[in-house]
């Protein structure tokens, strides 16, 4: 007589627990969908997924549908657009459960939109969120480090997101060809039309087959930056409000959707230059102290140092950096995040975020060990002529404080529990050219707390913190 292994129960055990919610979620997905009278089979969908940029290029896609007359309607993080009218997104999801998704796009369709472009999350895809939508357009912005403690592996991470990709009903996809991942996404679809978008002469493994859509002669600035846009023979000059490189990609992305979509280079062009802001990403405020401050998203290691190494050319000042780590979520990232922090910036701050059931000063710990390690790499003004990777370790050190070259706790890092008495210290400590930089929660108006909803933005405290300083 066999008898199971004591470890074989256990697992077993998870594998049905995993089987019937995912029956679940497919049930009321499939209810969602009839109950609203398959709303998306009306419109015409365009799904974006990726580590980053989502927000930002379902916002510039859905400008450009403005801007080509084509009433449409938006899903995303921070917002909900139903033609011309907007409301926040206060359900703290990027991909929200059917019984949401469903009525919403339903109002779209009521509205009279023909379009909708809507934020697809590896969650979603893997909860049969999308259960009933036809995606006629599948964008990938790129791969990174998040959700491993729902996925485990970045490969299950990946292959999830790739599920985007593999629906019959794709009329064209598109890809980040600067991804190292895009040969994938574009192997496995059935699409008759692949675009990839590309600011490097030399496309990733595995799309050469695609349509190329360039940006060139790129030029990044404090409040903005600048490409041509090349598409075959026809090329424009663009001039975003949006700074930074990453949000030269997102721009690259939603320009390859309008291409896709037929839309004229033209028309493309008027509706990027006309996007000022994004709720929630690189949000900027100008103090009367002259320094500024900006409030971002960015809750990934890859998307911290993306926005760091983009404000570190251009900061004339100090960088202090305010950030922590969700609770319930991936547990590895937490000092990785850290190192980032101490490579890029002058001052760290580590606050508490949104903690969820765990204990927000542990979550701040595990976070703060990662600081120490990354200061060694660090090059303040003294050391920025010079090429940052190859520098060698003990060349950096010799430009750093004595203080600097230890744990330096206390004199260029902190612990601060609490995420407004954080802010208020990076505020006051701020000097003439200083940036401040709060990320992490970005737009949201609420945070997670021991299961209860506290009412918390991060652009509203920063204000009041402000005026209470007479620094407005």
């Amino acid at each position: 007589m066999n008898t199971p292994s004591p470890k074989a129960e256990p697992v077993k055990k998870i594998k049905e627990n995993i089987w019937l919610k995912n029956t679940s979620h497919y049930i009321r997905a499939f209810w969602a969908n009839l109950k609203n009278g398959s709303p998306a089979k009306k419109m015409y969908i365009i799904g974006v997924t990726g580590t980053k940029g989502k927000t930002t290029t379902t916002h510039l896609i859905s400008a450009i549908l403005d801007a080509a007359g084509q009433k449409n309607g938006r899903v995303s993080t921070v917002d909900f657009k139903i033609g011309p009218k907007k409301r926040v997104n206060n359900t703290n999801k990027t991909a929200l459960p059917p019984w949401h998704l469903q009525p919403l796009l339903k109002e779209m369709v009521d509205a009279g939109c023909r379009y909708a472009v809507i934020e697809v999350s590896s969650h979603g895809l893997a909860q049969h969120r999308f259960l009933g939508i036809p995606f006629k357009g599948a964008v990938f912005t790129n791969l990174g480090h998040d959700h491993l403690d729902y996925h485990k592996t970045l490969e299950a991470y990946k292959n999830e997101k790739k599920k985007l990709f593999t629906k019959d009903t794709l009329k064209f996809a598109v890809v980040n060809g600067d991804d190292k991942n895009s040969g994938e996404f574009l192997k496995i679809t059935k699409a008759p039309l692949k675009y990839a978008y590309t600011s490097q002469k030399k496309l990733a493994k595995g799309i050469a087959d695609a349509s190329v859509i360039e940006a060139n002669n790129i030029s990044l600035n404090p409040i903005g930056s600048s490409f041509r846009l090349q598409h075959e023979l026809e090329s424009v000059h663009i001039k975003l409000k949006l700074p930074g490189m990453f949000n030269v990609m997102n721009a690259l992305s939603a320009a390859t959707v309008g291409v896709a979509l037929n839309i004229k280079l033209g028309t493309i062009k008027d509706a990027l230059e006309s996007v000022e802001q994004i709720p929630g990403r690189m949000d900027k405020i100008i103090t009367n102290r002259g320094f500024s401050v900006i409030i971002d998203y960015a809750h990934t290691p890859d998307s911290l140092e993306a926005i760091l190494q983009t404000l570190r050319p251009i900061v004339r000042g100090k960088i202090i950096s305010v950030f922590g780590a969700t609770g319930d979520r991936d547990k590895t990232k937490r000092p990785i995040m850290g190192a980032i922090g101490a490579r890029y910036a002058d001052t760290v701050i580590i606050t508490d975020e949104e903690p969820y059931s765990e204990n927000p000063l542990q979550i701040i710990e595990e976070v703060a060990k990662g600081v120490p390690r990354g200061r060694p790499l660090f090059a303040g003004k003294k050391t920025r002529s010079r090429p940052r990777l190859e520098m060698k370790v003990q060349d950096v050190r010799q430009f750093m404080r004595k203080s600097e070259a230890g744990d330096g706790e206390g004199d260029w890092w902190f612990k601060i529990a609490d995420r407004r008495e954080a802010i208020e210290k990076a505020l006051t400590m701020a000097g003439f050219d200083d940036v401040v930089l709060l990320t992490g929660m970005g737009a949201q108006n609420y945070k997670i707390v021991n299961g209860e909803k506290i009412e918390w933005n991060d652009k509203k405290v920063v204000e009041e913190i402000l005026k209470k300083h007479k620094y407005l």
